[in-house]
């Protein structure tokens, strides 16, 4: 097999003799080791759901694709296949919210159930056994520069769609009745002296952590300038990802669609003939008074 070593990998004579005898000691003692792994991660409160989310058998269909992938690197000079392996990992794991802290537990505890098989091995061949050693060491950085970059190329792409989440929720306003709005925007309903405010969600493309605090200062906001504020157009998958997030969800009614939160805050405040009544308006002042 070609050697494809990436041109920004350097590896010396010594590292390829390194990590070509830590993949040798390694091999026949990985899927033991995996099998340990995987027992200890379920032990830590950030890798734990994600793993009892794998079925065995796809955890070790994975398995084994990456002790492949590995080998064609260590033995056969092949890295592009593992690395881009390790980046695909890395890029979705960040996606699901693992830190990049907790891969250093990982790396931790693989690290020692090598490093206890090492010590029978040292027995027999220290030489060799520190060669290992130096490999395993050299393989793990490069893993985890991978990781690195992986994390920060999702970071990025999770910041643009923060943002663009957030554009989605800062549309421009629309006036349907006399102080009456559907809208985000805080300015528009100080200017328009809103006693009701519809926020419509539907379409956002992506809800996270940083967006569900937005749209709740947005609506805290809104009510404590004395409006009414309905929230619609939550989908079953964007409620699902707000709760597995334990975000902070905003004080508002909520209601399935766009028609339904009009109708439901001209009933609120008492709308006749597209005016608010005096009764609507004692409404909308206890809300702010008691929110």
């Amino acid at each position: 097999m070609a050697n494809t070593v990436p041109t920004r990998l350097r590896l010396t004579a010594e590292d390829k003799q390194a990590i070509k005898a830590f993949w040798e000691f390694l091999e026949p003692r990985l899927d033991e080791i995996n099998t340990l792994l995987r027992d200890s991660l379920l032990e830590l409160p950030e890798w734990a759901p994600l793993i009892r989310a794998i079925p065995p058998d796809e955890l070790d269909r994975q398995n084994q694709n990456s002790k492949l992938k590995q080998r064609m690197a260590a033995i056969d000079g092949n890295w592009a296949p593992y690395l881009e392996d390790t980046r695909a990992q890395g890029m979705v794991y960040a996606k699901m919210g693992v830190s990049f802290v907790a891969w250093y537990d990982v790396i931790s505890i693989y690290r020692e159930l090598v490093r206890r098989r090492l010590l029978d091995f040292n027995k027999q061949d220290p030489e060799r056994a520190l060669l290992v050693g130096e490999g395993m060491a050299r393989m793990l950085d490069i893993a985890m520069s991978h990781l690195g970059e992986a994390y920060l190329a999702a970071k990025e792409q999770i910041i643009k769609q923060q943002e663009e989440a957030i554009r989605e929720l800062s549309l421009p306003v629309l006036q349907v009745r006399d102080r009456l709005l559907i809208v985000t925007m805080l300015g528009a309903i100080r200017d328009k002296r809103a006693r009701g405010v519809v926020v419509d969600v539907t379409g956002v493309p992506i809800v996270d952590t940083a967006v569900a605090n937005h749209l709740v200062q947005a609506c805290d906001a809104a009510r404590l300038m004395g409006t009414l504020v309905v929230i619609t157009g939550i989908s079953p998958d964007m409620a699902q990802t707000l709760v597995g997030l334990g975000a902070r969800l905003p004080v508002a009614d909520t209601l399935v669609d766009l028609q339904d939160g009009i109708d439901h805050i001209e009933r609120e405040l008492g709308y006749r003939d597209g005016v608010p009544s005096g009764e609507a308006l004692q409404v909308s002042e206890q809300v702010s008074e008691h929110g």
